[in-house]
């Protein structure tokens, strides 16, 4: 594979709590990657940044890093700025790794945009957050099956995730997801059943509470239209996959979730 940039693009955030609010420490990027100015939610206490990109999707041979450095206390949510198009890729694949390391006390809200994986796209994605004493993730992304209204129902050629939690250095969550059109059904029972979308949210957090489940269990159950599954996991944390037909719908969906979340 060719990246078509020549080199890796990088994104880079540090940032650390000063006088009770969180800023920016130190940042670093290159191209398609930009940030734009950090804004400031003061009712939650968080400072929210936007990752855009002056490209005009993922094409093949890409491959994105992005690290994060959060200090003891800081508090950031990075969201991206549009929809994540996967292009067709006619060999190659591309790829993306994250690595995200949080302070004690330190929370990240990882907000991914939808992501459309077009026909004969291949994608890899590989993340790790570590955690230490009572720092918390929130990570949620919704994917599609591929361009509905052109007649791109799973017909890219693979989409593999591999998300990994680490708590004071000991791996306490493992998910892989390997959605290969070619080997299996994927319309069929198990895996996406007739819908088109597919929400995933994860929380971790060393001290939450069993009711946040009770929350989260209501606010789905009296959400219509959707099939979901709600675990807790081995270890301070909760997953949700929630099947969909509509990326406004699953993101309007896991808004409300989140905001139980933030509680």
């Amino acid at each position: 594979m060719v990246n078509k940039f020549g080199r890796d693009s990088e994104l880079y955030i540090k940032a650390k709590m000063d006088s009770g609010l969180t800023c920016l420490e130190d940042y670093y990027f290159t191209a398609p990657f930009k940030i734009a100015k950090p804004f400031f939610d003061e009712k939650k206490g968080i400072m929210n940044m936007i990752v855009m990109s002056a490209s005009a999707g993922i094409m093949e041979g890409d491959c994105y890093r992005i690290r994060l450095e959060l200090g003891a206390g800081a508090r950031l949510a990075l969201h991206g700025q549009s929809y994540t198009r996967i292009h067709r890729m006619p060999e190659g694949r591309a790829s993306q790794v994250n690595r995200f390391n949080l302070a004690a006390g330190a929370f990240l809200d990882y907000a991914q945009q939808p992501t459309i994986p077009y026909a004969g796209s291949s994608f890899q994605s590989f993340s790790e957050c570590h955690l230490e004493s009572g720092s918390a993730f929130l990570y949620s992304e919704i994917i599609a099956c591929g361009r509905v209204k052109r007649g791109e129902r799973f017909a890219f050629r693979e989409y593999r995730n591999c998300n990994k939690v680490y708590y004071q250095g000991d791996l306490i969550f493992l998910d892989r997801q390997a959605l290969l059109p070619g080997c299996r059904d994927l319309e069929g029972i198990g895996c996406f059943e007739g819908y088109t979308h597919q929400a995933t949210l994860a929380f971790f957090y060393d001290n939450f509470h069993d009711q946040l489940l009770e929350r989260l269990f209501h606010i789905l159950a009296q959400t219509s239209d959707i099939e979901f599954g709600l675990t807790k996991t081995n270890r301070f944390g909760l997953i949700v996959r929630i099947l969909g037909s509509s990326a406004d719908h699953l993101d309007n969906t896991l808004a409300a979730l989140k905001q139980e979340c933030y509680k």
